[in-house]
This record gives structure tokens, sequence and C-alpha cells, in this order.
């Protein structure tokens, strides 16, 4: 009786829900896979969210409300009570899920052709399972807190906290902790699903013990509950306690929702923790924050690089007026200064960070003195400037769709960094990269507009030279001023905003009067130079698409197919170095890197690969010095081994 609204609530749910696909989606184009099991995320949150509706009041309504001594007089024990309410909330979400996931069957039936591929059965039945458990754990979970009553949002997100933070210091294991990522489909439907077998094992050791110690406080008798809840209601210090709490639900949970729908969430948590022990070291050393202006700048810097520092002023107006004379930056907006912070870290593989007008750099470390030693100063500074004039000139349109102009960013800043402040002949590396990559598969431009596309495919990084290249087309077509068109043109006042994909550049090509067709054909006919350049010395270079990964005493080990006789004709100095990452959707920081064994395998600590499926990457580097060119994704399942 009382979880019967919460059915009706349930039941109007679907309903709305139904109506809505109808109204707003092609059902008969509407595949279960592509639908249902591609954002496995949203997934459990939905599911979370349900099972916090009915749960959280489910045991602590009958003592509030006073009708667990009525239950108490009938001849029924508690654990009874306790189990009947527990099961019939569990079968309420699994009903739900259940309901939503025969919908999705039908959307797909109706959405089969001749040209479909076979329906995944093994996969919505692994799909379906996972689902209920995760109903059955997240009900499990929520009955558990809910005896905190008002606490229990506070330290549910005191709990989500700890996790992220745990995942944010790559503690090993603690991915099992995290019942969010319980659910992760393969990255073919084609591919096997394997079971999670260590989270599964975990998580249920977890849902025991918290469902015995949710018995255990409904068994409780009410009396010292009600007095505690008498004094936190009468005394005025209860009343403070009360709402500090209700003040803290809130920053915990908007400070977590926040920072989770960032993409890089993860990476900019451990970002902070590395600038606060960075403070902390330097605050010990007794280093002390300087400020200066120069006519653009604002520059923040430690004390002991005060005497570097000299030069750097003396020299970034030199820069700013280099790279806004390039990109034709209006007088009105050069009368703002730009923020340069030197004073905090950075993660290890960035060499600088724009954020529209603060640009974060550190001072990088070179041989000779004084102006010469800050030539890879100055290049850094005018590629981090260029990102900051690409906001201002399109008035933040390409951050709205960063997706599909990602590689423009980098192309852009890329080009102005070697043809303004690097020797000729620096872009060289860049060329044979992107030279390679294409002997490899062809770099097309749909693929570049599309970044998810190419990073899922590529080296994500490829969008460096592949943007620079492109963007010298454009100037090889239509002038050096040719990119200062392009940007005004994305931020004119009447211009669409929020266009994707291709449509973008095709309006801002429609925009300057472009044809968008004779820049790629430029890009083409470059590529293809590129390759017949880098055949003879490079052209041996093989491309890893294919190979396997187990799990063996504590490694993962990683054996790549190569060609046979792969080892002859590979020019000297060329060595192998692996990436992989341990799930498909891992960001760059959690990536871990591989030098070639004697065995021809690569191999890592295998904790933190917690998931059955795996992507690794191997690519070719020409000395330590040079960036490694990397191939494409493979994605394998992770074997068990001895």
């Amino acid at each position: 009786m009382s979880l019967r609204p919460f059915a009706w609530l349930l039941a109007a749910l679907f309903l709305a829900g139904l109506i809505l696909v109808q109204a707003t989606e092609y059902f008969d184009e509407y595949p279960f896979w592509g639908n249902v099991m591609s954002d496995p995320f949203a997934v459990s949150a939905v599911t979370f969210i349900l099972s916090m509706v009915v749960a959280l009041g489910l045991m602590v309504r009958e003592s509030d409300e006073g009708t667990l001594l009525y239950l108490d007089g009938l001849p029924v024990r508690r654990i009874t009570v306790y189990f009947s309410k527990w099961l019939i909330a569990v079968l309420l979400i699994l009903c739900l899920n259940f309901l939503w996931v025969v919908e999705g069957l039908v959307y797909d039936w109706f959405s089969r052709t001749s040209a479909s591929p076979p329906t995944p059965w093994r996969s919505i039945g692994v799909f379906v399972a996972l689902e209920s458990f995760l109903s059955v754990f997240f009900v499990t979970l929520l009955i558990g807190f809910s005896f905190l009553r008002r606490g229990a949002l506070l330290a549910l997100g005191a709990v989500f906290w700890l996790v992220f933070w745990l995942k944010s210091m790559q503690v090993p294991y603690a991915e099992l902790l995290d019942p969010f990522l319980l659910i992760q489909t393969p990255s073919e439907m084609d591919t096997r699903w394997e079971w999670p077998v260590l989270q599964l094992a975990f998580m249920s050791v977890v849902l025991v013990a918290i469902w015995w110690i949710g018995f255990g406080l409904f068994s409780i008798r009410p009396g010292w509950s009600g007095n505690f809840s008498r004094l936190m209601r009468d005394t005025w210090w209860g009343k403070l306690t009360g709402g500090c709490s209700i003040v803290l639900i809130a920053v915990v949970w908007i400070g977590l929702l926040t920072v989770t729908s960032w993409d890089e969430g993860m990476e900019e948590a451990h970002d902070a923790i590395a600038d606060l022990e960075a403070e902390q070291d330097l605050i010990r050393e007794g280093n002390n924050v300087l400020t200066e202006e120069s006519l653009y700048f604002r520059f923040i810097f430690r004390g002991k690089v005060e005497k570097r520092m000299n030069h750097v002023i003396a020299g970034a107006d030199s820069v700013y007026e280099k790279v806004a004379d390039f990109l034709k930056v209006p007088e009105e907006m050069r009368e703002d200064l730009i923020t340069v912070d030197l004073s905090s870290p950075l993660a290890s593989h960035n060499a600088g960070q724009a954020y529209w007008k603060k640009i974060r750099m550190a001072l990088p470390e070179r041989p000779g003195k004084g102006k010469k030693r800050e030539a890879e100063t100055f290049a850094i500074l005018g590629h981090e400037l260029t990102h900051v004039f690409i906001d201002q000139l399109t008035k933040g349109r390409l951050e709205e769709s960063f997706d599909s102009a990602r590689w423009f960013h980098e192309g852009l800043a890329s080009y102005v960094e070697f043809k303004r402040f690097r020797p000729a002949g620096a872009e060289n590396g860049y060329l044979r990269w992107v030279g390679l990559a294409s002997h490899w598969g062809e770099v097309h431009f749909s693929e570049m507009v599309e970044n998810n596309v190419l990073s899922s495919l590529r080296d994500p990084f490829l969008a460096y030279p592949a943007g620079y290249l492109w963007v010298d087309s454009l100037v090889r077509v239509y002038g050096d001023d040719a990119p200062a068109k392009l940007l005004t043109a994305i931020g004119r006042e009447e211009g669409p905003r929020k266009l994707q994909g291709m449509a973008l550049w095709r309006d801002a090509c429609l925009a300057t009067d472009f044809d968008l067709e004779r820049v790629r054909s430029d890009f083409r006919v470059q590529l293809k130079e590129l390759r017949a350049k880098y055949r003879k010395r490079l052209g041996s270079l093989p491309e890893v698409t294919e190979g396997k990964a187990s799990r063996k005493g504590g490694k993962i080990l990683v054996i790549p197919e190569f060609p046979e006789e792969w080892k002859e004709g590979i020019p000297e100095g060329f060595s192998l170095v692996c990436r992989m990452r341990p799930r498909l959707d891992s960001p760059p920081m959690q990536w871990r890197y591989s030098k070639l064994s004697e065995e021809d395998t690569f191999s890592v600590p295998a904790l933190g690969f917690l998931a059955k499926e795996i992507g690794f990457q191997v690519g070719w580097r020409a000395n330590s010095k040079t960036q490694p060119i990397f191939g494409e994704w493979v994605n394998v399942v992770v074997e068990e081994g001895e």
C-alpha cells in the first residue's frame, strides 16, 4: 500500500516517455544498440534517480508516521516486513526497466532492414542482467542510507566525492567502488561482451553487507531515535546543525554535478591536487608570487624566475603584435590586458593552456642565456595567444562547437607558432607525422570535423599536424589574411550558432566567399606529396591494427600482430612505443605507456585495468625527443592468463 503511489508514478513516467518518443523521434529508425545501449552512464544515472525516489523514504516512513508500532502488533517479524518492502521496491524498478527494454526492442524491430546486422541477443541479455543487478544494488544502498534521514543526501554526496577523489588519484582498484562503471558496452556490436566478474563480486559483497546493516537499523526500537529527533527539533544546536546540513547538501551535490559534467573532470581534480601540493612546496621554500605588466600582458610568476622574466616581459609585446596583426585583431580588442600565469603547474602533457583572456604556461628549460633562451617561451606564448584570439574573434562560437573545431583551433595555433616564432624547417616533424599517418590511411577532412570520430579511430593528437596542414592549404589558396577572414565570418552577428560538423565550415566559407572544395583539394594534394616524400624512408614502418591482450602476473600484456619480417627495412633510430587505455572512454591522463620488450610485447601494471575490453595504440618514435606517430586504436578483450 505504501508503494502504490510510486507504482503509479513510475507507470506515468513510462507512458510519458513513450509518448515523447512517438512525438519527437523517428521510431522506425531507432535501433536498440545505437540508442538504448549507446550511453550506459545515462542508464545507470536514471536507475539511481528512480531508486532514490522509491527507497529513501521506504523504511523510515514506517517509523516517522507511527505505522511501525502497528506492524509490530501483527504476527509478523521485522525481517519479513523489511524483506517484503525491499523486494517490492526492487520489483518496481525492475518492471520499469524491463518495459523500457521491451519498448527499445520493439523500436529495433521496426528499424530493421535487409542490411541490418543480426540482433545481438547475448549482449542484450548481459545488458539487462547488469541493469537489474544495478537496480538491486542502488535500492539496497539507498535504503541503508535512508536511516540517516535528513543527513542521507549529505552522506551520499560525501561517499561520491570520496570515490571521485580515489579515482582521480588513480588508487588501485578504485574503479570497483564506482557502480556507474558497471555497465560498459563493447566498442562494436559484434564484439563479445564479457562479464565484469571482479566488480560484480565486489559489489555483491557490499550489497549483502549493506542489506544486513539496513535491517539492523530497521530492527532498533524507535525510542532512542525519537528522543534524538526531538532534541534536534527543539534545541538551538540541533536547528543550527540541521540548517548547516541542508546548506552542505546543496553545496556537495551542486559541486559534484558541476565537476562530473565536465569531460575532463578527472583531469581537473588531478590538476587541482597537483596545484595544492606545489603551492605547499613553494610556501615551504618561501617562494613568493610577483606580478608585472607590459603593454598587453599581466604576468604572474614566482620570485625565483624574476631575472628570466625580464627577458620574457621585454619581448612579449612583440609576440602579441605579430599574432594580432596576422589575425587582424581590431584595436578595441587590444585594450584589455591578457593574464599570463606562470606560477601554477600544468599537466605533464601540456605546454600551455588558454582560457578566454587568461593563459597558463610554464617557462621551458632551454640551454643558453637571455633572449635566445626564451625563444621557446615566445613560441608557446604565440601558440596560446592564438587560442585566445580565436575565441575572441569568433565570440566564443568555436568553443560552443569545439568537437567540430578542435582541429582548427590547434591547427591555426600551430601554424602561427611555426611560421612566426620558430626557425625554418621546424615544422618538418609535423609534416612527417601527418605524412606517415596518411600513408597508413587517408586523413579525411570529414573525420577532422568530428573530433569524437577522429579520436576513436586515430591518434587524437593528429588534430595538431592535420589542422596545421589544412590551415597551410587555406593560406596557399586564399592568402595570408584568409584565417582572419574565416574567424570574422564565424563570429558575425547574423551568423548561426552551434553548427556542427561539415555544416560549420561550409557556412564559414560561404560567408567569406571561399570555395571549401578548393582548400580540401589542396589539402589532399599536400598529403599526396608528403606520402611520396616520406615513402622511401618511412614507408617500411608498419601500422599495427590487430593484436591481443592478457592479464599475467599482475601485468597487462599486449601482443601486437606484426607482419612477417617486419624488422627488415626499419630506419635506424626508430623505436616502438605503445599506449593503453583502461577503458574505451578513458581520458589521456589515464593512458599508460610501454616500450617494446625483447619478446616483442608491451606491458603495464594491471592496477587500474579492470575492464574486460581495453584499447591500445602502437606508434613509432624517431628519437627520444620527437613525438611518437601512433596508428589506429585497437580494442581487444583481455584474456585471463596464469
